[in-house]
């Protein structure tokens, strides 16, 4: 028989999950605007459609299937909709409707969220059985829901497997699905759907394996952060001595195979991600106990908010939601997984700081403590209670926080309070609580959480343990030893797979990860597949996975730096490449793809692909609309293609999904001053300065907004600070000589210009303004000469400075020097209507009439009714004495001429040829 599983096992929890409203069933090249955004995308055929989403049309007409009306709707080309719970509002336009045989849509969840569906059927530790129910063998209740058999509508194929997955026969729905993304290959609700029914029917095969009964262990400390200002001192040591402490026989005497110890630059996001995930979904069954440690950083992003997230080594505060690992991500693992394992305990010592980058911290505690409230055997203790920092320090055991010492010493054996010589989890909690309160002079209070059996022993002291004065290092990190402690007691292989696997571990170490690459990792995982355990090959695989996303993670925070780090299109590819590469270890993973997508899209930004920059960008945004770094990247696509309306709302998108990130505060500014809005960019730089107060792009650019303005003062002082924060960085002086220059200041205007280049020799910018400002000087046009001709060297296609050294060569007498350099920027830019009209004019000077006058005919087929063109033709032929030639050339011009002083100017020239 088919496996039935519980409707709660899908997504996020029933509680979670919503009913929509209608389905597009033809686009027609519409936009869609989902609720609580600003950014319209283009809307797609499948697209499911919620309660206050917009659908707006263009050119063509867009169908839908509206449910709570049993309706298909059409609306008309250049209308507008709004879609109500009971009825969609038509705003501009005409909407249709005629009805539909039948409506029933399943509940999905209104906002996808990629890191919830990253890793699914691949983490399951039974194999499902997912053999759909045939049709003449449903119950009649259901076949009397379903519409007809083997239907190819769209809309009888929607109902079908929301009508399975509403009775439960989720292989059924999974089938369905199947056809469904065959039809809609992008449609992200789709995918979704097929990854939780795989990861359900999974679980409940997983349920219903042999118990086991083993105890396993997550531990994980981080004192090192990527980002310094993050860094504390002991927790790496919390998680160590805890591996020591659990390895003792006092402890259980735990194969090192059955513990995951992840401190530091190991406890990368997608390390602990994974590392969650496999531990509860699985290896720990039924029989099994768990038991976690997590010793490091926790904020809540916005006070009041119920976005809590454990900072991971590689998170970054300005984004969490992209780089940490959210609690909400935890409970739904735990609710998901706690009623399938025997017990699980968990020690969280995460709030060690009062304020994370620009967070005022809002300590996290109250959502692990809510932990408790999800279904299953849990314990949990918390290092501290709500607004308390949890305190550590070399006091404690020669270097611990001061929770995990106690802990630690607890199940030492302090907490045995009845003197039976074991230590139970009661004992444990009030010996903790007891002692961290006084230690800490009554400024730190842990508290415990959870339902479980507070005498399930935890450790026997008749057994030997660990010294907590000694500190030895689990691993020589200069070794680069495999993620799991596992791969220490591996057991024995053949010499072959042992090179292999030696080969493997390498690769991953020297960075060899895709498959193009030399000697690279997944030829070495190839080679070894056959010649060990599927379960080996599969951490295997794992650890490979887990570089891959580190590198793209690298890759996305050099880009939440923005303009701090200058962004190239080499390490967008990069991480691209990444991404895709790990898709194939992790197929099902919408994380994945919905980065690769990012990637990709912002990558061929720089190759000036708008449109399909645009699409790719945009299925990032469906994929992840929770994310903000792709609606920032496809702000900037809009702002490249001069479409400032549609980049705002795609900025303002961003920023309200990272509330600390400066950087879609910085690119919406630079578009308020495209459209003029002066103060309000003003306002989000200021902003942007408050959160992210070392960058020092943003007072540079804020000055360049001053100095346009004619703030002078302002702009100065914008600037000033942009080089105290950035000594070495050329830009600001450059911009505060210009600044100068445009005060009459020039000694200190040059000044300024040489100190940018000292601070880096290859400045086109300052090289180029110091030279303009030479040129203006009286016998230093050599110099000039000589500057622009070095930016010429550095970069041919330098036009600036192709131009200005065109122009101090025609002033300085050297016409053929000056024609010269024209002609190269018209080979680089033929259209470029200045530069043909300035060789004419020294054509002409030159005494070459004919050459002059053909550059000036072929400007002017660019541009027919440019009298400015037409009467230098006439001067030039007036000036040979083809007065005929003049006069109707000029007659020409005056009938083009824009104003009143052209025509009299021309006129004088009619008449003065007869």
């Amino acid at each position: 028989m088919p496996l039935l599983a519980p409707p709660l096992a899908l997504g996020a929890g029933a509680d979670q999950l919503e009913l929509p409203v209608g389905l597009i069933l033809s686009a027609g090249g519409s936009k869609l605007l989902r609720a609580n955004t600003e950014t319209l995308i283009t809307a797609r055929d499948g697209d499911i459609l919620f309660s206050g989403d917009g659908l707006k049309t263009t050119n063509a007409a867009a169908s839908f299937l509206f449910c709570p009306a049993k309706a298909v709707e059409t609306l008309q080309p250049a209308s507008e909709v709004r879609f109500d719970a009971n009825q969609p509002r038509v705003r501009t336009g005409k909407l249709s409707q005629q009805p539909a045989r039948g409506c029933e849509l399943p509940r999905i969840l209104r906002v996808t969220v990629a890191s919830q569906q990253h890793i699914g059927a691949m983490m399951i530790r039974g194999t499902p059985d997912a053999r759909p129910v045939p049709r003449d063998q449903l119950p009649a209740g259901v076949l009397s829901e379903l519409g007809p058999a083997d239907s190819q509508e769209a809309s009888d194929q929607v109902a079908a497997a929301a009508i399975f997955e509403k009775h439960n026969l989720f292989a059924n729905a999974l089938e369905v699905y199947g056809k469904l993304r065959e039809r809609w290959p992008e449609a992200v609700w789709v995918k979704s759907k097929i990854f939780d029914l795989q990861r359900a029917l999974g679980d409940q095969a997983a349920a219903a394996a042999n118990p086991r009964g083993q105890t396993y262990a997550l531990l994980v400390g981080i004192s090192k952060y990527k980002r310094p200002d993050l860094s504390l001192q002991f927790a790496n040591a919390d998680a160590i001595d805890f591996s020591r402490l659990l390895q003792s026989p006092r402890a259980g005497g735990l194969n090192p195979q059955n513990i995951v110890l992840l401190t530091d630059e190991k406890a990368t996001t997608a390390a602990v991600r994974n590392a969650f995930q496999d531990l509860l979904r699985r290896r720990a069954g039924k029989s099994d106990t768990v038991i976690l440690l997590v010793a490091g950083h926790g904020t809540v992003e916005v006070p009041g908010s119920k976005d809590a997230f454990i900072l991971t080594y590689d998170s970054d505060p300005q984004d969490l939601a992209s780089t940490a690992l959210p609690m909400k991500e935890l409970r739904l693992l735990f609710e998901e997984q706690l009623k399938n394992v025997g017990h699980v305990v968990m020690f969280a010592d995460i709030c060690k700081a009062g304020t994370i980058g620009s967070i005022h911290n809002t300590t996290v505690n109250a959502d692990v403590h809510n932990l408790g409230d999800v279904e299953g055997d849990l314990f949990g203790l918390l290092a501290s209670s709500p607004k308390q920092v949890s305190i550590e320090g070399p006091e404690f055991g020669g270097g611990h926080g001061v929770f995990s010492y106690f802990v630690l010493k607890g199940l030492g054996g302090e907490a045995d309070r009845n003197k039976d010589g074991f230590v139970d989890i009661g004992e444990l909690s009030v010996y903790v609580e007891s002692e961290v309160f006084a230690a800490t002079n009554q400024h730190q209070h842990p508290s415990h959480f959870g339902a479980s059996d507070e005498s399930l022993r935890l450790s026997d002291l008749g057994k030997p343990g660990i010294d907590l004065a000694r500190l030895p290092a689990i691993w020589d990190p200069r070794r680069g030893e495999p993620l799991y402690l596992a791969s220490m007691a591996a057991p024995q292989f053949t010499p072959q797979a042992s090179d292999a696997i030696g080969r493997f571990t390498s690769a991953i170490q020297a960075g060899r990860l895709l498959p193009e690459q030399d000697d690279n990792a997944f030829d070495a995982l190839r080679q070894v597949q056959s010649q060990i355990a599927p379960e080996r090959y599969f951490e295997l695989s794992n650890q490979l996975r887990i570089a891959l996303e580190d590198y793209a993670q690298d890759v996305l925070l050099r880009y939440l730096a923005g303009d701090q780090n200058p962004q190239d299109r080499q390490p967008f590819a990069q991480g691209a490449r990444y991404m895709n590469a790990a898709r194939t270890l992790a197929r099902d993973s919408l994380l994945l793809e919905g980065r690769a997508d990012f990637f990709q899209g912002r990558a061929l930004l720089f190759d000036q692909k708008f449109p399909d920059a645009t699409n790719l960008l945009e299925q990032s945004v469906r994929i992840d609309p929770g994310a903000a770094y792709a609606y920032n990247a496809l702000g900037i696509a809009y702002l490249e293609q001069g479409r400032f309306d549609q980049a705002i709302p795609a900025f303002r998108d961003a920023f309200r999904r990272a509330p600390h990130w400066s950087y879609p505060l910085h690119n919406e500014a630079l578009t308020r001053v495209q459209t003029g809005d002066y103060q309000i960019a003003i306002h989000l730089y200021q902003q942007a300065m408050r959160l992210t107060p070392n960058y020092s792009y943003l007072p540079y650019n804020l000055g360049l907004v001053y100095q346009r303005i004619n703030r002078r003062k302002e702009a100065e002082a914008s600037y000033r600070k942009a080089i105290a924060l950035a000594p070495d960085a050329p830009d600001p002086y450059n911009a505060l000589g210009t600044l100068k220059n445009s005060e009459g200041k020039t000694a200190e205007a040059e000044r300024l210009y040489r100190e940018a280049l000292q601070r880096n020799s290859n400045s086109l910018a300052a090289r180029h303004n110091l030279g303009l400002l030479l040129a203006s000087e009286k016998d230093r046009g050599t110099e000039a000469v000589d500057l622009f001709r070095e930016n010429l060297r550095q970069s041919p296609e330098y036009l600036p400075s192709r131009l200005s050294l065109a122009q101090t060569l025609a002033d300085g007498g050297d016409l053929t020097g000056a024609i010269a350099e024209y002609h190269r920027v018209l080979a680089l830019k033929p259209d470029y209507l200045g530069a043909r009209i300035a060789v004419a004019g020294l054509l002409a000077k030159s005494g070459d009439a004919d050459a002059a006058i053909r550059e000036l005919r072929t400007a002017s087929q660019s541009e027919p009714s440019n009298a400015a063109i037409l009467e230098q033709i006439g001067d030039i032929e007036a000036s040979r004495g083809n007065a005929a030639e003049a006069r109707a050339i000029y007659q020409t011009a005056m009938n083009t001429a824009p104003d009143r002083g052209s025509r009299k100017r021309i006129d004088g020239k009619l008449k003065g040829l007869r």
